[in-house]
C-alpha cells in the first residue's frame, strides 16, 4: 500500500540525483528497504507517478526539473462524497474537475483548494487535491456522541463527509449540540480523523432554539452588530425635519395601507391606489432607507456583509439593526414616514399610461395582514372598515388586469406552496400546515414586480444591478422534452420557451401532477442572480428588472435606491455611474447572490430540523403520500397530511425485485412487471426518523 513517509524518502532521494533514471530495485537497495516493504515501494512510486511528483517511463523513475504539475484552483465539492459515493469535485468557472476519494488529501466542502490534473478523459478532467489555500471554515457545530471512552462530533452540516474526535470536550456531554474549533484537519493516507475541541455548548440536541442556533453557528451568521454600527445608531433620530418634508411629495392625506405577514415587524412597503378617469393611479410607497443608511458608513458596510435579512421561525436576523428597520424606516401606521414613491397611472384595461419616482412623506392609515385581506375577498367574517374595503376591492381589480398581462407576456406561475409552523409556548413544532399564495399575495406582488420593472428601467442607462434570470440551457430543455414524452404533458416548443413552460404548466391537470411537475420545472432553470449585465428574466418574462421594494432586508435594494436618488438630483460620478463605481456594483452584485444562497441553504436547513422533530412523534403512524422523485436506491415521497417528504429505501420494498431505468425515471420490477413512477400514489408507514425521515410502502 502506499506509504506517506516512503514517499518522501523516495522523492528526496531522486531530487539528489535529478536528471538519473532508476529502476524500482535500484531504488528498493539504495533505500534500504526489508523486504515486507516492496510491495509498498510499488504501490508508492505508482501513486507518485500518477500524481506526476515523479516521472516514469519502461520502469525507470526519476525526477528531471522539469515542471510536472498542471495546477488550479477552485472549490471543492463534497456533496457526492456525503452521500457515500466514491468521488467528489472541484468546482471551476471554466470546467468543474472530477476527484476521486482517495485523491482528495483532508479538504472538506467549500474549502479553496489547489488540484492537479491527473489525465484528460473523453468528457471531464480528472485531478488530484495537492493542497489546501482556505478553509470554508474553522468551526463545526454538531452532536456530541461518545463511543469506547473516546467523544466525538457528528456535524450537522450534512455536506461534512466525516465524524470529528473531540479532543478536549470541557464541561459537554453526550446528546449536546455543541461548537468545536477544528485543531486538525486529518490525514486519510495516514488513517487520522479529524479532530477539534469543544469552545461553545449550545444546549440538548432536539431543543428547537438549540436547532435554530446550531444552525446560525454552523453558518457564522451574524447575531451581534459591531460596536460601530451601535455608535452610529445614537445619532439617528425618527424625526423629520421641516425643510426635508418641504423638499418631498406630501402623501400623507392619501389613504395607504401595508399587507404583510401576520408575524412581520418591518414594514417597507405600503400601497395607495386611485380610481382617475383615465383608469387608475397607483402609489407604491417604499421605506427611504437611504436617507438614513450612506456608503462608507459602518452601518451600511455591515448591511453589505450580511446582505439580506435572515428569516427563520421565531427568529430573525436582520440585515439593519431594530432601530432601524422595525422603527425609524418600517412603515407603523399613523407615524410619519420618509418614502420613495413610484406612481403609475393605468388605463382601464391595465396598461401602463405614465410613470414617475418622487421622493415622498406618507403616514400609512392601516396595517393589515394577508389573511386579514383575503377573509374579505373571500366574503368570510373580516373586520374591515368600509373605506379600507373600497380600496382592496380596487385593488384587486387593477391586479387582475395586471396578472392577466403577466400571463399573456409569459409569467410562469409556480404552484411551490412554504411550510407554516404552528408552535406551543415552548416553541416546539405541534402542527404543519402548507401555506398557499393567496390573491392578497398576488396584489402586492403584481405592485411591487411594477414599481421595480420601472426603477430597472430608469437605472438601465447607467451601471445598475439587475436581477437577473436566464433562459434554461439546451441540455434541460432536452431533459423536460424527455420527461414531457415519458409522463404525457404538453411541452411545446413551437412557440417561445416561457410559452412552453406555461403550456406544460396548464397541461398538468391534477394536483398530484402539480405537486410533482411544478418542482421538476423549477429545477430544469437557472437560478435567479444579481449582475450588473441585464440578461433578462425568464420566470418573469421581463426583460428589464431590479429589486427596488425591500431596501430594509436586502443590500441590492438598498443600492439601488442610493442610486435612485442620485438619479434623480442628476448626481453623475466620472465614471458615468451613479454613487457606486462599477467595479463596487460587481463586488456588491457577487455578494448580494453569494448572501442570498447562504440564507437559502440556513433557512431550509432549519426547515428540515423542525420537520424531523415533528416527525419524531409520528413513528408508527400511516400516510397517503405521493412519489415526488425516483432514483436508483429509493424513491422520495410527500405525504398528503403534512408538507413533508420522506425516503423509501428500495431494499424495504419486498414485493418484487426492481432496477432503476434513468431514461424514463421508472423503477421496474424484474419478476412482475410492476413500475414505480413520478406521480405514483403510495399508502406509507413513518418506521424511523434520523438524518433523513423514512417510510415503508404499506399499500399502492
Amino acid at each position: 500500500m502506499y506509504d506517506s513517509q516512503l514517499a518522501d524518502r523516495i522523492e528526496k532521494y531522486l531530487k539528489q540525483y535529478e536528471g538519473d533514471k532508476f529502476k524500482s530495485g535500484d531504488l528498493y537497495r539504495a533505500l534500504h528497504l526489508k523486504k515486507h516493504k516492496r510491495r509498498d515501494l510499488e504501490d508508492t512510486l505508482r501513486k507518485l507517478k500518477q500524481k506526476r511528483i515523479i516521472a516514469g517511463k519502461n520502469k525507470l523513475y526519476y525526477i528531471d526539473g522539469s515542471p510536472l504539475l498542471q495546477e488550479f484552483i477552485g472549490k471543492f465539492d463534497a456533496r457526492p462524497l456525503a452521500q457515500n459515493k466514491s468521488y467528489a469535485f472541484v468546482l471551476q468557472e471554466k470546467r468543474d474537475i472530477y476527484v476521486s476519494r482517495e485523491d482528495v488529501m483532508n479538504a472538506f466542502h467549500g474549502d479553496e483548494v489547489v488540484v492537479a490534473i491527473k489525465y484528460e478523459g473523453r468528457d471531464s478532467l480528472h485531478g488530484y487535491i495537492t493542497g489546501i489555500r482556505q478553509r470554508a471554515r474553522t468551526n463545526v457545530v454538531g452532536r456530541l456522541e461518545s463511543y469506547h471512552g473516546r467523544h466525538f462530533l457528528i456535524p450537522d452540516n450534512s455536506l461534512l463527509h466525516s465524524d470529528f474526535e473531540i479532543y478536549e470536550s470541557g464541561a459537554a456531554v453526550v446528546g449536546d449540540k455543541v461548537v468545536c474549533e477544528v485543531t486538525n484537519w486529518g490525514n486519510s493516507e495516514k488513517r487520522i480523523m479529524p479532530g477539534c475541541k469543544v469552545v461553545e455548548i449550545l444546549g440538548k440536541a432536539g431543543d428547537p432554539d438549540v436547532e435554530i442556533m446550531s444552525v446560525i453557528c454552523g453558518y457564522d451568521l451574524p447575531l451581534e452588530f459591531p460596536d460601530a454600527v451601535i455608535s452610529e445608531l445614537e445619532h439617528l433620530s425618527a424625526e423629520i425635519a421641516d425643510e426635508e418634508i418641504d423638499k418631498r411629495s406630501d402623501f400623507r392625506e392619501l389613504y395607504t395601507i401595508t399587507i404583510d405577514p401576520a408575524s412581520a415587524r418591518d414594514y417597507d412597503d405600503a400601497v395607495s391606489l386611485e380610481r382617475i378617469d383615465s383608469g387608475y393611479r397607483l402609489y407604491v410607497h417604499i421605506a427611504d432607507v437611504a436617507q438614513y443608511i450612506k456608503p462608507g458608513t459602518a452601518l451600511f458596510e455591515e448591511a453589505l456583509k450580511r446582505g439580506n435579512s435572515y428569516y427563520f421561525p421565531r427568529k430573525v436576523l436582520p440585515m439593519l439593526p431594530e432601530k432601524i428597520s422595525n422603527g425609524i424606516c418600517s412603515l407603523r401606521p399613523a407615524e410619519e414616514k420618509l418614502t420613495m414613491t413610484v406612481i403609475t397611472e393605468y388605463n382601464s384595461q391595465g396598461a401602463v399610461i405614465n410613470q414617475k419616482v418622487v421622493e415622498s412623506i406618507i403616514d400609512s392609515d392601516c396595517r393589515l395582514a394577508y389573511e386579514e385581506v383575503d377573509e374579505f375577498m373571500e366574503n368570510r367574517e373580516h373586520q374591515l372598515d368600509t373605506e379600507t374595503q373600497s380600496l382592496i376591492l380596487l385593488m384587486q381589480e387593477l391586479s387582475r388586469l395586471l396578472q392577466k398581462k403577466r400571463l399573456e407576456r409569459g409569467y410562469l406561475s409556480l404552484d411551490l406552496p412554504e411550510t407554516e409552523y404552528i408552535f406551543d409556548e415552548e416553541g416546539h413544532v405541534i402542527d404543519l400546515k402548507r401555506s398557499m399564495e393567496t390573491e392578497s399575495h398576488q396584489i402586492i406582488e403584481n405592485f411591487m414586480l411594477s414599481a421595480n420593472e420601472y426603477v430597472a428601467e430608469l437605472l438601465s442607462r447607467t451601471t445598475t444591478l439587475f436581477r437577473i434570470h436566464e433562459t434554461p440551457d439546451q441540455e434541460q430543455i432536452r431533459d423536460i422534452q424527455r420527461l414531457a414524452g415519458i409522463y404525457k404533458f404538453n411541452f411545446d416548443l413551437s412557440h417561445t420557451i416561457n410559452n412552453a413552460f406555461q403550456i406544460a404548466l396548464d397541461s398538468l391537470e391534477t394536483p398530484d401532477r402539480h405537486r410533482v411537475f411544478d418542482r421538476l420545472l423549477l429545477r430544469h432553470m437557472k437560478k435567479a442572480r444579481y449582475d450588473i449585465t441585464n440578461m433578462g428574466h425568464f420566470g418573469l418574462a421581463l426583460q428589464t428588472y431590479t429589486h427596488f421594494t425591500s431596501p430594509i432586508r436586502r443590500i441590492c435594494d438598498l443600492v439601488v435606491h442610493h442610486q435612485l436618488k442620485a438619479l434623480l438630483k442628476n448626481d453623475f460620478f466620472a465614471d458615468k455611474g451613479l454613487v457606486f463605481t462599477k467595479a463596487k456594483l460587481t463586488e456588491i452584485a457577487e455578494i448580494a447572490t453569494e448572501k442570498e444562497i447562504l440564507a437559502d441553504t440556513a433557512e431550509r436547513e432549519v426547515d428540515i430540523k423542525n420537520k424531523l422533530l415533528f416527525m419524531k412523534k409520528k413513528v408508527g403512524e400511516e400516510f397517503n403520500g405521493v412519489v415526488i422523485a425516483v432514483k436508483a436506491s429509493l424513491i422520495v415521497i410527500e405525504i398528503d397530511e403534512y408538507p413533508v417528504t420522506g425516503i423509501v429505501p428500495l431494499s424495504s420494498i419486498k414485493d418484487d425485485y426492481y432496477e432503476y431505468h434513468a431514461a424514463y425515471d421508472t423503477l421496474l420490477g424484474t419478476q412482475k412487471s410492476q413500475a414505480i413512477r413520478l406521480a405514483d400514489r403510495f399508502k406509507v408507514i413513518l418506521v424511523k426518523v434520523d438524518d433523513d425521515i423514512i417510510f415503508e410502502i404499506k399499500d399502492k
